[in-house]
């Protein structure tokens, strides 16, 4: 799956912004479809993948190196694991509802979707 090539390759410092997003964009899903019923882990989880994209993208645009750190790519790895679940789980009706909530996200003004459950 593409999301599992990107963790990898942005592990390896050999990544791109377009790897990154994929990430972000598969966090993003897997909270909403947590939001939907469908598997749970802690929010913290979420917050913490976010500011471990957040860095490597800010670094990247300092370095031009697009790389995760190791130390952080665990909880990564957890939410993908959760979205792994999801995608057997989950009807396509479910995922076409995802899909329309990511696209009002991004034409809005929340800084993440999971902004108002706090740090």
């Amino acid at each position: 799956m593409r999301y599992h090539l990107a963790l990898e390759v942005l592990k390896a410092g050999t990544g791109n912004g377009h790897l990154l997003t994929e990430l972000i964009r598969v966090v993003y899903v897997a909270w909403y479809l947590q939001e939907a019923g469908f598997g749970a882990i802690d929010s913290g989880y979420y917050l913490k993948a976010e500011r471990t994209l957040a860095r490597s993208g800010a670094r990247a645009v300092e370095t031009n190196i697009w790389q995760l750190d190791l130390a952080d790519t665990t909880v990564l790895e957890r939410v993908l694991a959760l979205h792994d679940w999801q995608l057997q789980r989950v009807p396509i009706s479910a995922m076409f509802e995802v899909q329309k909530r990511l696209t009002r996200f991004a034409q809005g003004n929340k800084a993440s979707p999971w902004q108002d459950i706090g740090a």
